[in-house]
């Protein structure tokens, strides 16, 4: 199991992951102070779960992009294990507070955020690579929580806001699956792309 080590800290996974945490740890934390209802609401979930995705999309890239292409590795396979487990590790995170006061919920909003936003974050990183794979989840939450943004029944309103829908709202939940799903199959397939070597080359 070494290489699992080795890899994890090649893509900075163990600095990504405090980050996540810490940002869901904050909303908890500060949630009460805020509010008087105990299910932190969509608009936080939003940020958190967008904070947890754009610093675990810095992982989806390595120090070497000669290696991450290489057919001596399965790569497609690693790229896409990489994706899944990150998705489940953000909700699993998120769900842990359902056994204090204040939670991150319902598990449907969660799960639909979570692949949502990091589909976009890998689509993101296949187009752009992963030091920019955050402006497209970025731009899109920032739309998404602004004040004038509401659960609708209008179809724009559901799609350009499927941040903050209800969890039975069909049109966000296709929305986030097809981001997911895009996001999932782009990465898999193409990986990040090739950066210029002077990028990539270690420092003199």
């Amino acid at each position: 199991m070494r290489w699992v080590g080795l890899y994890l800290r090649s893509r900075r996974v163990p600095l990504a992951a405090v980050v996540a945490t810490g940002a869901s740890a904050l909303a908890w934390v500060t949630w009460p102070y805020f509010a008087d209802g105990q299910t932190i609401n969509a608009r936080m979930l939003s940020v958190t779960v967008l904070i947890a995705a754009v610093a675990l999309g810095t992982t989806l890239s390595g120090a070497d992009d000669a290696l991450d292409h290489s057919a001596s590795a399965r790569w497609p396979v690693r790229r896409a294990v990489h994706l899944l487990l990150t998705a489940a590790g953000i909700v699993a995170l998120l769900l842990v507070t359902t056994v204090t006061e204040a939670r991150f919920e319902p598990l449907g909003v969660v799960v639909r955020n979570t692949v949502g936003l990091l589909g976009l974050t890998a689509l993101g990183a296949t187009l752009l690579g992963a030091a920019l794979s955050w402006i497209a989840p970025l731009t899109w939450t920032l739309v998404a929580i602004m004040p004038w943004m509401e659960p609708s029944e209008q179809l724009r309103m559901q799609l350009g806001a499927w941040l903050i829908q209800p969890g039975d709202t069909a049109a966000a939940t296709v929305c986030a699956v097809v981001l997911a799903v895009t996001g999932l199959v782009a990465y898999t397939v193409r990986g990040c792309p090739l950066r210029p070597a002077t990028e990539t080359a270690p420092n003199q």
